[in-house]
């Protein structure tokens, strides 16, 4: 059994049966009621997390598992037994959101009892649950069960039960390898359990030959990844077949594909900028338990002094933190060429299920012997990390926090006096520890840490009460999701400003294949975006319709519109994902190679050759979005010696438009109004992208307005 120190053996000596039964009834009445207050708070909400929530559902709940994008297979299998909860789908994931949670818990009580004393555990866990994080069990989305397995799996890290480091390890990498099913981030994890595993180890040996010890160091190190990576791809096999053999997945391939950098060197300057706003947010959130890590990192003689359970929980929680803060980091960094905003979006949801263990860490100071003496190179540590807090309280503000993101620190303004009252307590607080004072842990326990657990749960209550009533986003898409023939649900497009109101709606309607149509603000729809294969248009927004279309039904803010039927005879369709040659278009200039949506333009003018002419009354079908700045000018098309504008978004939408030939053009020709490439943004792709070409159809107006053959009269 691992020697511990005297608070350590404390909290464990002297308990008998009636006291472990009494903390479980104290432990189950929190767990419990952590579970009611977060289905009172959260059922009945609208979603509010846009993309997410509208992937996930519909990827658990409308696609076969093998087409998911992302690999969270095992969420995914889960979430789908939401389907029986008809279209209280969202309020059935909440649910099981808010078990999983909760559940944690009791984990993260085992842990925190591993070191603290039952009330004091009881309350570190009660911290945990109450904090900002337990958003997430609003959303569709695996935080909440991602968040049960890292309890887990400090528990497995951690637990004083006397398992052999094999035995540690082989668990270890079964709860990594279910986790990374939850969210793939859980690879990033493996080589940081894999060293703290081979410490386990080397810590645990008995007999002190470096030999054999050397061996088991390894041998766990290695042997947790390699059954993490073997439930991920054989689980993952069973639930969705070949498509969980990617590492990654489809999602975050294309993502580290199209956004790679120039160089590796072309990295650090943004990371260096992000990870300056992860400092400051982490320092603000954590000063102590952040000081007390470094501090064992500097000081040989704090090294030396602590007790091996100790020195367990610091690397554990170091490492986990460290990893999960860095991948932060890092992808943040390689994604900066989606946007010049996203090098300030602290993503603190990434790594903010490892807070619980730094919360444990600091309370492990409420334990220590009086007459200590002051801490060897405090000062050292306690001096820099008051610089960041003070630094913070002019930069941080310029980064974007927000209750999405990282509810945590979206929570403390540091512009307004509770923010300022929090840098005061977190100075305080480094002072008295920096000094030896012993009034440091219960400054930040007692009064610190509640206080941002107060300021949290302020910030949260005010983000997830404006969900509760709903837009007109909401409504009109409830209304045609129950007006609409179910059959009919996947010919609604969705016309809105803003792609995320247009994947709201979506999720609301629950049909896989609902086009989308963003529009800019107030602004009329044109008939040549009024699109021809849809049988239905939902309109949010004051946009006004073109004319000869009048809705169904016009409710506050929406109106539903039952879309004539289309009488043109198709003549051919092309998808730009396949070769050319066959079928409708015979070849293309302009256009860059096949990816799994279609084809990039990259030159000022795309020429779409056909391999038969057009009819002299044409339609011009296309599903196709828009690159960069080409998002706000003007597409031409020419058939000719005619031409017409249109415009697009950033996302795929069908535009329609006629043209009166000579019937003998066989060429579609379309100016791009300004090429914009990639590498301007960080990217190695130089490609001059403008529009995005999903498919084109081609059919006959002529034909369909024809009159047609009288009927012949039957004889009587």
């Amino acid at each position: 059994m691992m020697k511990t120190d005297a608070f350590i053996h404390s909290a464990h000596s002297g308990a008998d049966s009636a006291d472990s039964k009494r903390q479980s009834l104290w432990l189950g009445a929190l767990l419990v009621a952590v579970l009611a207050w977060l289905l009172y708070r959260n059922l009945g909400l609208n979603p509010a997390i846009f993309a997410d929530e509208w992937y996930y559902s519909k990827m658990a709940r409308l696609m076969p598992l093998s087409e998911a994008i992302v690999p969270s297979y095992l969420y995914l299998w889960l979430a789908r037994g939401s389907l029986s909860c008809g279209t209280e789908f969202l309020d059935c994931v909440r649910v099981g959101n808010a078990v999983f949670f909760a559940g944690a818990g009791a984990f993260l009580y085992l842990v925190a009892r591993a070191y603290l004393r039952p009330l004091l555990a009881l309350l570190v866990t009660a911290m945990a649950l109450l904090a900002p994080v337990n958003i997430y069990t609003a959303y569709f989305m695996p935080e909440a069960t991602y968040y049960f397995g890292f309890a887990v799996l400090a528990w497995v890290a951690l637990s004083p039960r006397p398992w052999t480091p094999v035995l540690r390890a082989l668990i270890a990498g079964v709860v990594l390898g279910l986790m990374s099913l939850v969210k793939v981030h859980a690879l990033f994890l493996m080589p940081a359990a894999s060293l703290y595993l081979a410490a386990n180890a080397w810590m645990a040996r008995r007999d002190g030959a470096a030999g054999p010890a050397i061996g088991m160091a390894l041998g766990c190190a290695v042997l947790a990844p390699a059954l993490a990576l073997g439930i991920k791809f054989g689980l993952g096999y069973l639930i969705a077949g070949e498509s969980a053999l990617s590492l990654f997945g489809s999602f975050y391939n294309a993502t580290a594909a199209g956004s790679a950098p120039r160089s590796r060197l072309d990295l650090i300057a943004p990371a260096l900028i992000n990870g300056r706003g992860h400092l400051m947010a982490l320092v603000i959130l954590l000063a102590l338990p952040l000081a007390l890590l470094a501090h064992a990192i500097v000081s040989p003689t704090a090294r030396r002094e602590a007790s091996p359970a100790l020195k367990r929980l610091q690397l554990f929680a170091f490492l986990m933190l460290g990893s999960a803060a860095g991948m932060t980091i890092a992808y943040t960094a390689s994604i900066v060429a989606q946007g010049p905003h996203e090098i300030f979006r602290l993503h603190l949801r990434y790594y903010s299920f490892a807070f619980p263990l730094l919360i444990i860490l600091a309370a492990t100071l409420l334990g220590r012997p009086a007459g200590q003496a002051r801490p060897p190179l405090g000062w050292l540590v306690a001096l820099p990390l008051a610089a960041v807090l003070l630094f913070a309280l002019s930069r941080l503000p310029g980064f974007s926090t927000n209750p999405v993101d990282g509810p945590e620190i979206s929570s403390i303004k540091l512009n307004e006096w509770t923010g300022w009252l929090v840098i005061g307590l977190d100075l305080a607080v480094l002072g008295l520890w920096a000094a030896g004072n012993r009034l440091a842990a219960p400054l930040f326990v007692f009064l610190a840490v509640p206080l941002m657990l107060v300021l949290g749960t302020q910030e949260t209550n005010r983000f997830l009460a404006q969900l509760r009533p709903g837009w007109p986003t909401d409504h009109g898409a409830r209304f045609a999701r129950d007006y609409v023939p179910k059959a009919e649900r996947n010919d609604i497009t969705v016309a809105t400003t803003g792609i995320q109101e247009v994947m709201r709606a979506q999720f609301h309607i629950d049909a896989p294949d609902t086009a989308m149509l963003d529009l800019p603000a107030d602004a009329p729809i044109p008939e040549y975006q009024i699109p021809m294969r849809k049988k239905w248009l939902l309109v949010v927004g004051n946009h006004a319709l073109p004319p000869g279309l009048s809705p169904v039904k016009q409710g506050e803010g929406y109106l539903l519109v039952r879309l004539p039927n289309a009488t043109d005879r198709p003549l051919g369709t092309a998808h730009l994902s396949q070769p050319y040659g066959s079928g409708l278009l015979r070849d293309a200039e302009g256009m860059s190679d096949a990816e799994g949506f279609g084809r990039w333009s990259d030159a000022k003018r795309v020429v779409l050759h056909l391999n038969q002419p057009l009819p002299k009354q044409a339609r011009v079908m296309l599903t196709a979005m828009a690159y960069g700045i080409n998002t706000t000018l003007p597409f031409t098309m020419h058939v000719g010696e005619a031409s017409k504008e249109f415009r697009l978004g950033p996302s795929p939408q069908e535009i329609s438009l006629r043209f009166e030939t000579d019937g003998t053009q066989r060429s579609l020709v379309i100016d791009v109004p300004q090429p914009d490439s990639p590498s301007t943004r960080g990217s190695t792709d130089k490609r001059k992208l403008g529009i995005g070409l999903t498919d084109i159809t081609i059919a006959d107006v002529g034909a369909a307005e024809a009159p047609a053959p009288a009927p012949v009269q039957a004889a009587r």
